[in-house]
């Protein structure tokens, strides 16, 4: 059920026969600590202030509406940017607000290095850092900021990258000896009609 959830909310960024393996997302504490503030000033303050003073509620239900909108934007940032780690790549997807989307996909062929950053106390204490991944070819890095267990995550991408490229050279090999089996057939084939017309 979870798994055909995430395929259908993220479908749009998949190509045709992708298949989603894991989705890292920022770890769930820095969605808590940015909601925290929302929540308090945006629900606990006019939920106060409306049994202090409930000559204003038309006031209190219009500022809680805007904590509600507020939490879920940065519910919309938390849940959207994500890592999808697919059979064939990663596709980096970033969101800011409701509009704002931007999609990055990597190849797992075109990695060249993954790198990981845990800074301060914070994060050394809940295990939450900056990973970060060079594409081959352009030059262009991806980073997926405050990554739960980011060793994990390398470590799964790795995994991931080996079997990928372990699958492709298969292909690739079974491709050359079909293209070379099909050369020596048409080859063999040429020599006996030459060997026929003499």
């Amino acid at each position: 059920m979870k798994r055909r959830l995430r395929h259908f909310i993220f479908s749009s960024y998949l190509e045709d026969g992708e298949k989603i393996f894991e989705v890292i997302r920022r770890h769930i504490l820095v969605f808590k600590l940015a909601a925290a503030k929302t929540s308090f000033f945006g629900l606990v303050v006019p939920g106060f202030l409306w049994f202090l003073i409930p000559q204003a509620r038309i006031a209190y239900v219009i500022w809680i509406a805007v904590g509600l909108l507020g939490l879920s934007y940065h519910y919309m940032n938390w849940y959207y940017d994500v890592w999808l780690l697919t059979n064939r790549g990663i596709i980096d997807i970033e969101r800011k607000g409701y509009l704002d989307v931007r999609a990055t996909r990597i190849e797992y062929h075109l990695i060249e290095d993954i790198t990981y950053t845990i800074k301060g106390l914070m994060q050394t204490i809940f295990n939450y850092g900056d990973i970060m991944i060079d594409k081959m070819v352009a030059r262009v890095s991806v980073t997926l900021k405050d990554c739960p267990n980011p060793k994990k995550a390398e470590r799964l991408i790795k995994r991931y990258q080996k079997k990928y490229v372990f699958e492709r050279s298969v292909k690739d090999h079974d491709k050359l000896k079909d293209m070379l089996s099909d050369m020596i057939s048409y080859h063999v084939q040429g020599e006996k009609i030459n060997i026929d017309k003499k």
